[in-house]
């Protein structure tokens, strides 16, 4: 069952119509994001796409500790995140660049212990590949999206799916779309 109190938070930050892309942060994706974040202690998240800073912030404030950088968004979109964060009370736990996911890297200290890839299917596994050398085992990875496997997403998920890989990765039916969930294991 969703957190009724966030979703209220969450809804009332966010700008902009039914449409908007931040309104994700109330939805299944988020709550999954945002329960991954609590029962990992995850304290390094990096999230390429900007849809679901706000609910991973909020896992961070609930944890005590942590922070998120979101990237990879349009200007637009770095705006009504940023503006999110603020109005949540969140901004000490996120942060949105206008960078490339892998521009990023300066921006985040250390070992990242959960990977967002959200956005352009053709950009997660170069995405993934800039951030691997810093993906320790245990940390995770959620590629969101992946129901209908679009051309550039067959080898992303090749990648994760690799019998004998560095992977151990599952398909999950959430929302309207398919959200592959791949934990690093070697």
């Amino acid at each position: 069952m969703p957190n009724i109190a966030f979703s209220s938070v969450v809804h009332g930050c966010v700008s902009g119509g039914a449409d908007d892309p931040l309104r994700t942060s109330a939805d299944g994706t988020g709550t999954l994001l945002r329960q991954l974040v609590m029962a990992t202690g995850a304290e390094s998240v990096v999230e390429c796409g900007g849809a679901h800073v706000v609910p991973i912030a909020e896992a961070l404030r609930s944890n005590g500790r942590g922070r998120v950088v979101g990237c990879g968004a349009g200007a637009d979109r770095v705006t009504r995140a940023s503006d999110a964060l603020e109005r949540a009370g969140l901004a000490a736990y996120g942060r949105m660049l206008p960078a490339g996911c892998g521009d990023a890297r300066p921006e985040v200290p250390g070992p990242v212990d959960l990977l967002v890839l959200a956005g352009a299917p053709e950009c997660f596994l170069p995405s993934l590949r800039q951030w691997e050398p810093r993906i320790l085992p245990g940390a995770m990875v959620v590629a969101c999206g992946v129901r209908e496997v679009p051309e550039g997403m067959t080898d992303f998920l090749a990648h994760v799916r690799a019998a004998g890989g560095d992977y151990l990765s599952l398909p999950l039916a959430l929302d309207e779309g398919w959200l592959e969930l791949a934990v690093r294991s070697a």
